[in-house]
């Protein structure tokens, strides 16, 4: 039988990480359970979609740099929405150094699945229990949905990390026209619909496509999302890179992050989600 799903311990370089590895035929991907986080998604064997970095830690509350970080409730620095008393809060939420569990599983011949849920009750804009639920699922393609069905002000991204082998061969479209530069703070107007990377890249594309395609040294990806009011795109690049001490030095030059977003805070449910498939 070639489809399963495993609890292993370790990955990689973090060797005594809790993780669950799924495999469908020649497909195979492990998620920790430690941030719900995708670390790999090889489609098929010695194929690796995900860049890790291999100075990546989970230890002391850190979260875990690259594979697919979950961004919840905020994005980014927590505003005033989710953070009205002003207290010291990580950047890009709250869940990606917690502990999920694994709630339920499938393995057919269709592919094999799993639902992870994080339970929250210390929000610091929210005096209730909120539940948030990853379902991820291994077939033909690898698709990651992030959901939360409480009435409160959140957003979500899944921050993937993807890896390109050399980024100067990166080409992430079709890009809407018009995008948030946070490098240089300002909206700007680009009528190229293709993104190749030769500098720092942190911007954030509204209102774009459901259907994005990743071309690189290692070959062409199809990025489908729903859910999402945004795309976001970084790249650190060679000064930030070698100031992150979860980072190698050179480590900006293997991957580009594409990230699905939804950055509306309107106090609704959501439901975020992306497929990656192979082209």
């Amino acid at each position: 039988m070639t489809e399963a799903i495993t609890l292993v311990t370790g990955f990689a370089h973090l060797t005594d990480l809790p993780c669950i590895s799924l495999r469908h035929g020649n497909a195979t991907a492990v998620i920790s359970l430690y941030g719900a986080q995708l670390l790999s998604y090889q489609p098929s064997a010695g194929r690796e979609v995900l860049w890790l970095s291999p100075q990546a830690s989970w230890h002391n509350g850190t979260a875990i740099r690259g594979g697919v970080p979950i961004c919840w409730p905020w994005f980014g620095p927590a505003t005033k929405a989710f953070n009205p008393d002003n207290i010291v809060v990580p950047n890009h939420g709250l869940v990606r150094n917690r502990l999920w569990q694994l709630v339920s599983k499938q393995v057919s011949n269709n592919g094999v699945s799993v639902n992870l849920q994080l339970e929250l009750n210390d929000l610091p804009h929210y005096s209730g229990t909120a539940r948030l639920l990853l379902s991820v699922t291994l077939n033909d393609s690898l698709s990651l949905s992030l959901s939360c069905h409480s009435q409160i002000a959140q957003q979500a991204a899944l921050h993937s990390y993807f890896k390109v082998g050399t980024i100067d061969s990166a080409v992430v479209r079709p890009l809407p026209s018009v995008y948030q530069d946070k490098v240089s703070n300002s909206l700007v107007n680009d009528a190229e619909v293709a993104l190749k990377i030769s500098t720092e890249v942190d911007r954030i594309y509204p209102q774009s496509a459901s259907q994005l395609r990743l071309d690189s040294a290692l070959g062409a990806l199809g990025i489908n999302q729903a859910g999402h009011d945004a795309t976001v795109v970084w790249n650190p690049w060679q000064v930030k890179s070698s100031k992150m001490t979860d980072m190698p030095a050179e480590g900006y030059q293997q991957f580009v992050c594409v990230e699905t977003a939804r950055l509306t805070t309107n106090a609704n449910a959501l439901s975020v989600s992306q497929q990656l498939k192979p082209l």
